[in-house]
This record gives C-alpha cells, structure tokens and sequence, in this order.
C-alpha cells in the first residue's frame, strides 16, 4: 500500500517563471520531494498566499515541520537555505571561500543578469517585427554581450561558477535558456558559455524540472 505521507516541501510557483524553474532544479539536486503550487502572481494573492510570501512574488517555498510552518520567499533565499538545509547534496558549501564565490555569482545572476535579461526581453517583445532598435534596446544588448564576455573569461579556467557546482549554476541554468529567446545573441561567440550550458543542460536535475527536455 502507498503511503499517503504528504512531501515535507510545498513550492509556490509560476512554471514559466525562471526563477521558479531554478528551485525545481535546486529540490532535485537535494533529491527533496515536493508539492507544486501553481499561483497566478496577479490574480492569486489570498492571504494564506501572502503569508507565505509577503510581496506576492515567486517563488516561494515552504518546509512542513512538526513545529510549523517555515516559509522562505525570493529565489537566492531559497537556494541558500537548500544548500544549508541539505549538506549532503551537491548545493551544499564546501567551506568559507565556496560558499562566498557561490554566493557572489548568485546575487550578479539576480540583480545582474536576470534583471538585465528582463528587460531586453520586455524591449524585444515592445519592437517585434520592427527593424528598429531602440537606443535602449540598443544599451541593453551591449551590456548583455558585456556580461557574457565576462562570463567567458571566466569559465575559461573552471567548469562552474564557483569551481565546483553550486546554487549559482542552479539559477543560472534557466536564465541560460531565455538567450534562446534572442536571435540577436549568438552563444557561439562565447564559447565556455555555451559548453557550461551544455553541463548544465546535462544534470538529472535539469531534465527533473523540465520533463520534456
């Protein structure tokens, strides 16, 4: 008979969300078993939702424990708590100087990278079909190509982020996909990015959030 043991973890989510993509990948690499949420972040916001997650953003992810509820809300939050949470996984920091590198990276993936692929994103969508670029469109991809080249160099010389696999990567792994949405960007120019990608493209994880992949 199976058990009808509820799974420990509930994660809020919005699928097409990347930010939410990287905590389904995070809870595989931990091997955590969970229940999906899917919240409309507009029409959703119900006070149990909010207690959860103050804001009304996603993700947000909540541990089931004997003593209560623990909730935990913005991505990078999550991310580090599940490399805390389980040491024995492959997020989990190996010392000091790990966990700071790892650290270091997520919030650049963030604030950095993940705003800046928002909003040449949302100027791509404003100017499809036109041949015109905006002077901010324009701003945007020579700060987007900036930033990969920057990333080139540096995964030149390791395999991952902070050398070996962290949450960065995890969170990276998602925003990597969304290049796919920019005709303008050709990963062959930067080519340890696309062979990390590729790494990352190949974990179990990845195929565990993204079932058809």
């Amino acid at each position: 008979m199976a058990s009808s043991k509820a799974p420990p973890f509930t994660l809020y989510e919005y699928r097409a969300s990347p930010f939410c993509v990287a905590i389904r990948i995070a809870l595989a690499e931990c091997g955590v078993t969970f229940t999906p949420r899917e919240v409309d972040p507009i029409k959703d916001r119900t006070a149990a939702f909010l207690r959860r997650s103050p804001f009304g953003r996603l993700p947000a992810l909540v541990e089931h424990r004997p003593s209560g509820e623990l909730s935990v809300f913005e991505s990078p939050a999550i991310l580090h708590f599940l490399a805390e949470r389980f040491e024995k996984s492959p997020l989990s920091f190996s010392d000091l100087s790990s966990k700071a590198q790892a650290l270091s990276w997520l919030s650049f993936l963030s604030s950095g990278l993940g705003d800046l692929l928002w909003s040449v994103l949302t100027e791509a969508h404003l100017y499809e079909g036109s041949d015109t670029r905006s002077q901010m469109m324009r701003a945007f991809m020579e700060e987007l190509e900036r930033q990969l080249d920057v990333l080139d160099k540096h995964l030149a010389r390791r395999a991952y982020l902070a050398g070996d696999y962290s949450i960065a990567d995890t969170l990276a792994t998602p925003l990597l996909d969304l290049l796919d949405q920019l005709k303008e960007i050709e990963l062959v120019a930067y080519p340890h990015v696309l062979s990390w990608r590729e790494r990352l493209r190949g974990r179990p994880s990845y195929k565990h959030a993204w079932p058809s992949a």
